[in-house]
């Protein structure tokens, strides 16, 4: 690594490390390779690495634990939108083994009198999907994007990231916007939890691009029955 450059070493370092965590080249849940195999691969002091690393942590991505390693928990491009702790972290900080599956993706009409209409025109796409704690299903997501956009095929519900489509198709994000309610959930929804019935927590999410147009809708149903939503802020 050329060593004059004028931005800082761990910076670039940064940028690297965590462009192969959005790509998918250090998946999800698994550990990044060692500080002395970084510290060869980038021709770099350990102090050089640490700073990295440790900047990747504050911005959510990876968890390090002494004896252990550098853990994946995170590749989406939102976190640095906010300042809070991504859920997922919380979950596997406090033990839990917390996975996605059953990724699916369909191309859906939406009619004029549709309410995606107005964000997404005659045609979108929608993405199902759920996630388990503990193998148990726990979050069930429905995603609507825009139709325009070119995704890649699910070959790993792990590695296949919404944000990173987005990325892909040079749909920058600029913030989104979150909105809780008391939800009782479809049928099917409600058998995809394991439930008998509800109400659930319920969660809107909408994400605005860098011009202000909607890039994605989102609905998520919790059972907090095993697991309260839970917002940790750095201050």
């Amino acid at each position: 690594m050329d060593k004059k450059s004028k931005i800082p070493l761990y910076m670039t370092v940064l940028e690297i490390l965590k462009e192969r965590i959005i790509t998918g080249e250090y998946g999800l849940h698994t550990f990044m390779p060692t500080e002395n195999e970084l510290e060869k691969e980038f021709d770099v002091s350990k102090i050089t690495i640490r700073k990295a690393i440790g900047m990747l942590e504050n911005e959510g991505f990876v968890s390090k634990k002494s004896g252990s390693g550098t853990k994946v928990i995170s590749n989406g491009l939102y976190n640095i939108l906010t300042r809070s702790q991504p859920f997922s972290k919380t979950l596997t900080d406090e033990g839990y083994v917390f996975r996605r599956e059953n990724t699916k993706v369909t191309r859906i009409s939406l009619e004029p009198q549709d309410e995606l209409y107005q964000y997404f025109g005659s045609e979108c796409y929608k993405i199902t999907r759920k996630y388990f704690l503990d193998g148990v299903p726990y979050i069930y997501y429905t995603h609507y994007l825009l139709g325009e956009m070119k995704l890649d095929e699910v070959s790993d519900d792990e590695r296949f990231s919404i944000y990173m489509q987005m990325y892909k198709n040079h749909r920058m994000i600029s913030h989104f916007t979150d909105e809780f309610y008391i939800d009782y959930p479809s049928t099917q929804i409600l058998e995809e939890l394991k439930l008998k019935e509800g109400p659930t927590l319920g969660r809107k999410r909408t994400t605005y691009g860098i011009n202000g147009e909607v890039l994605e809708i989102s609905y998520s149903q919790y059972n907090t029955r095993m697991h309260n939503y839970v917002i940790n802020f750095d201050v």
